[in-house]
């Protein structure tokens, strides 16, 4: 592989040039069109604190619980005393911190179980008439009572 500053030929496996020390890792990379892509501080960022993780409804359980602890400690510790001091405030933030989060997590975790498996839908009811209980005969029709009248006519004038 040649080195892309200096042209000196070098093996194919050289991370670095001899000759002038360039990085020669991502050269095939480069040939081949798949570089990859540089990672924002935003993607660092989120990937520090945890989110790029699929919501889980575990930890989002576990998360609501300890937050319901927080606050069942700030109570107890506002009971017994008769005043509330600057201790007791700031078991406020952990409470409503981790409730919050437990509770967005445990919403996530169920659209996501939502989105992979659909609820069965159930065929919407039909209003239809009940069926009749009497038998309805069907009229004559117009061409069998003109046919009967004939014959009779034809009938009578034979007699006649």
């Amino acid at each position: 592989m040649y080195c892309p500053r200096c042209a000196t030929q070098n093996i194919d496996s050289a991370r670095y040039c001899r000759s002038c020390g360039a990085h020669l890792s991502l050269v095939p990379q480069a040939l081949t069109g798949e570089l990859p892509q540089p990672e924002s501080r935003r993607d660092r960022r989120d990937r520090r604190r945890g989110r790029d993780r699929e919501p889980d409804l575990t930890r989002g359980i576990r998360k609501t619980s300890m937050g319901l602890a927080f606050m069942a400690i700030l109570i107890a510790l506002v009971l017994t005393r008769h005043s509330i001091g600057m201790g007791e405030i700031w078991f406020v933030i952990p409470a409503f911190m981790f409730l919050g989060k437990g509770i967005a997590e445990i919403v996530s975790a169920r659209a996501a179980q939502r989105a992979i498996n659909p609820p069965p839908q159930q065929a919407p009811e039909t209003h239809r008439f009940p069926a009749a209980s009497f038998v309805v005969d069907e009229p004559p029709s117009v061409t069998e009572n003109t046919t009967r009248r004939l014959e009779h006519d034809r009938t009578n004038e034979k007699t006649m």
